[in-house]
């Protein structure tokens, strides 16, 4: 009879091949599949004990797709950041020309190529500014649920232990907070 330590050490070995095919296929990326694995497993092994061995395929599974589903909308809003933010072209704009020769090569340039680079540099600093004044309209408790659940990626109980209140609130909070800023902002934001 194997020990409960060695029972979950089996269990673990046993659903860890299966499970990364399934989390491979869901995000369609090894290294952030294998960092999902390992974060559900962990979460796993935290509250395994409360439960009989019958349902752990159902709970880890239960669990992975939480991890999934968090992540694949962590990075949706990433890829719409980088949408709005593309912190890697401005630093590359910023470190390789001064605004005034910005402004210089675009009466030298004679097929105006980089007119577009300035116009979507100002649309990003406008957007950019936008975004942050709209942000900075929201209520506290909107502002530390959007800022904690959307930026910093917390779980909704992460995020209500932090904040002292209840899931529900949290879900509440970041629901109208998104709604605000969808009011405000328009294609932007997205739920």
């Amino acid at each position: 009879m194997l020990n409960p330590t060695q029972s979950l050490e089996q269990f673990l070995l046993k659903i860890r091949s299966k499970a990364l095919a399934f989390t491979v296929f869901r995000v369609r990326d090894e290294d952030h599949a294998l960092d999902i694995l390992q974060d559900t497993m962990m979460g796993f092994v935290k509250v395994v004990a409360q439960y009989d061995k019958e349902i752990w395929v159902n709970l880890f599974y239960k669990i992975l797709k939480r991890r999934i589903s968090d992540f694949q909308r962590k990075q949706r809003w990433r890829n719409r950041l980088q949408q709005i933010i593309p912190f890697s072209q401005l630093k590359a704009n910023n470190a390789s020309h001064t605004e005034t020769e910005n402004w210089d090569n675009l009466h030298t340039d004679p097929d105006n190529t980089q007119a577009n680079s300035v116009e979507s540099q100002y649309a990003v600093e406008h957007l950019c500014h936008d975004f942050e004044q709209a942000l900075q309209k929201l209520p506290n408790r909107q502002q530390e649920a959007y800022l904690l659940r959307q930026w910093q990626g917390m779980s909704v109980k992460d995020t209500a232990d932090i904040m002292g209140c209840s899931t529900g609130s949290v879900k509440t909070h970041l629901h109208r907070a998104m709604q605000s800023l969808k009011i405000q902002l328009g294609e932007w934001i997205n739920e």
